[in-house]
């Protein structure tokens, strides 16, 4: 009965969202195409046209794997991302990750959605969403996790059931900010437990931003020792080089 509510109240939201116009979340216009983003303002994003399969990491020749990803492949199978995390897509994400925007979430998470129904067209979706989640420590002081607020969106958008609880980010980690990916990496060691199996599911973890990898790697290990048979990584917007960043 409660998944049948929680279906009835998102097909509700996405027509309202589709039938009311909004007021553009970026020039403030008012906005007939989608929900809180004006068209102009849609088509001038930072949109990633080619990225690497793996990394999700742009690419400018004609490869589908980058050479990092060749040479050192990632323990998830695959990786999406919609957006370059620059202006305005930072300020956008700072909103969500910060204030809890849910107008950006719902905008953000459009946004993924629809790249994410191009990417798949051909092949099945994920059996399951599974947000990053926060640390409680993190969590308590923010009051929310930008990452599950995504993946609402998300995964209401392609009919995907979304887990918020099969995982747990059990070690509270310093900011990742300025720090290496090997550093990054040591600082998540054990950082997630998977509290049920995954056995034999397909993963789609959900995140706002991707830098080194490192969050997504650490969360990809315990998803994957729980049984899960691959984990694909879906994100709103991608550094455009693997350096120290957000």
């Amino acid at each position: 009965m409660r998944s049948d509510f929680t279906a009835l109240r998102r097909r509700l939201d996405s027509l309202v969202w589709a039938l009311l116009p909004g007021v553009c979340i970026l020039c403030n216009a008012r906005s007939h195409v989608m929900a809180d983003l004006c068209e102009a303002c849609r088509v001038a994003l930072p949109w990633i046209e080619r990225a690497c399969r793996h990394c999700a990491l742009p690419l400018t020749d004609g490869e589908q794997i980058c050479a990092a990803c060749r040479a050192h492949p990632p323990p998830f199978a695959r990786s999406v991302a919609a957006l370059r995390y620059v202006e305005p897509v930072t300020r956008m994400i700072h909103r969500l990750k910060f204030g809890g925007s849910r107008v950006d979430a719902r905008v953000i998470g459009s946004l993924l959605a629809a790249r994410i129904r191009d990417e798949y067209r051909h092949e099945a979706l994920p059996d399951v969403v599974v947000p990053v989640p926060l640390s409680r420590e993190r969590l308590r002081r923010r009051g929310h996790n930008q990452a599950a607020l995504l993946a609402r969106w998300v995964a209401g958008s392609i009919d995907v059931p979304i887990d918020h609880r099969g995982c747990r980010r059990i070690v509270h980690t310093p900011p990742q900010t300025g720090l290496s990916r090997s550093a990054r990496l040591r600082n998540l060691t054990d950082a997630f437990s998977a509290v049920r199996p995954f056995t034999h599911l397909r993963v789609a973890v959900v995140d706002d931003v991707m830098t080194t990898g490192s969050t997504v790697t650490a969360l990809t290990r315990t998803l994957l020792a729980a049984g899960a048979d691959d984990v694909h990584v879906w994100i709103a917007a991608r550094t455009p080089r693997p350096a120290v960043a957000t």
